[in-house]
């Protein structure tokens, strides 16, 4: 049968300091996920507006040729 040793469960006290350093490294990698993630976001927004924009520059030369077209196939008649 085996023995099970309860591990030595009295701590230091841990000073103030240890506890602020240990908040300040918390704080600061939740601080900097956070603006890892609104850099990345910003990054692919900008991404996503300069397709829209060349789509919808595309579109508007798209419908204007058609506009053209169909002005002369209505004058001509």
């Amino acid at each position: 049968m085996e023995v099970h040793h309860h591990p030595d469960l009295h701590h230091k006290k841990k000073h103030f300091k240890e506890y602020f350093l240990e908040f300040l490294m918390i704080f600061l990698a939740v601080t900097l996920g956070f603006l890892a993630e609104n850099l990345r976001e910003h990054i692919t927004d900008r991404s996503k507006e300069r397709e829209y924009i060349t789509a919808f520059v595309r579109n508007l030369q798209d419908d204007t040729a058609n506009l053209r077209h169909a002005i002369l196939l209505t004058v001509h008649k």
